[in-house]
């Protein structure tokens, strides 16, 4: 735990490998919510068949979800939201034809089973 999905549309142009993202997401996680890098779980997945318009054009969005276990403060997320959305949007060239949203959900302790010591 975290789990960090980062869903993309096709016409994203990135600045960078998107792989480079994770490690600058991971270590907002550590800072704020004092997670353990080794369990921290990574994944990226670009949509194909999407609709989004922006100002009558053809768009396209980033969605972020990061999963955490229950506990943290609002102000926390707040942190937490608000400086991923800036890190994703520093990795994007065509900027203003892509929407990002950041969504932090919590989850239950009891309703998570890993074999990592968290």
């Amino acid at each position: 735990m975290p789990h960090v999905k980062l869903e993309y549309t096709e016409n994203v142009n990135w600045k960078s490998p998107i792989q480079d993202i994770f490690p600058k997401l991971q270590t907002v996680l550590i800072q704020h919510a004092g997670v353990k890098p080794e369990n921290c779980k990574h994944r990226a997945t670009q949509l194909k068949d999407y609709f989004c318009t922006i100002g009558g054009s053809p768009g396209g969005f980033i969605h972020l979800e990061i999963i955490l276990l229950s506990g943290r403060s609002k102000e926390v997320k707040t942190n937490i939201g608000e400086e991923c959305s800036q890190i994703i949007q520093s990795f994007i060239e065509n900027s203003a034809e892509i929407h990002v949203s950041v969504e932090l959900r919590d989850m239950d302790s009891k309703n998570y089973f890993t074999t990592t010591k968290i």
